[in-house]
């Protein structure tokens, strides 16, 4: 004997296809979303590390009484990668727990820039200091363009007496 509630459960094979095709694409963008919050989250905190090592080197250079002890901060603490005129760049590598590397194991880098310009009364020192990261951010940066991570610009004037 037959209910009268019969039910008619036929379900073709292309709805079957269909909805695992839109379960599919859901799930693709739900991962790009996660990926892109992953990434933009190692930028944040790049960004955070970065800016408390260049101001910390910033606000040691500013205290200091002449600009040769800012140089002889910058040699006892970066590297000199050259002098031209009257600019000197100064460079340090990070590996990617910002600790201090060799040039092998890279992934940021701090730029160093001095440069003076004497006068009858004193010096005036234009500093500009930069991070970078070496490679860029996956899902982040699809140009591939390198943009400093964090960058800082300024003048301290240090007088004759």
């Amino acid at each position: 004997m037959k209910n009268k509630f019969s039910i008619n459960l036929e379900v073709t094979l292309v709805e079957i296809i269909l909805s695992v095709l839109i379960f599919a694409i859901a799930g693709v963008i739900s991962l790009n979303c996660f990926f892109i919050a992953r990434f933009t989250q190692v930028k944040a905190n790049d960004k955070v590390i970065a800016g408390n090592l260049i101001q910390y080197d910033i606000e040691i250079i500013k205290s200091l009484n002449s600009s040769d002890e800012s140089e002889e901060f910058l040699l006892q603490n970066f590297k000199l990668l050259k002098t031209e005129s009257n600019v000197h760049t100064y460079i340090n590598f990070y590996n990617k727990s910002w600790k201090l590397s060799n040039e092998a194991d890279k992934e940021y880098l701090i730029t160093v820039n001095i440069s003076d310009e004497f006068s009858n009364n004193g010096t005036l020192t234009d500093i500009e200091i930069m991070a970078e990261r070496i490679k860029p951010y996956p899902f982040i940066n699809k140009a591939n363009n390198n943009q400093p991570i964090y960058a800082i610009e300024t003048k301290k004037f240090y007088p004759n007496y």
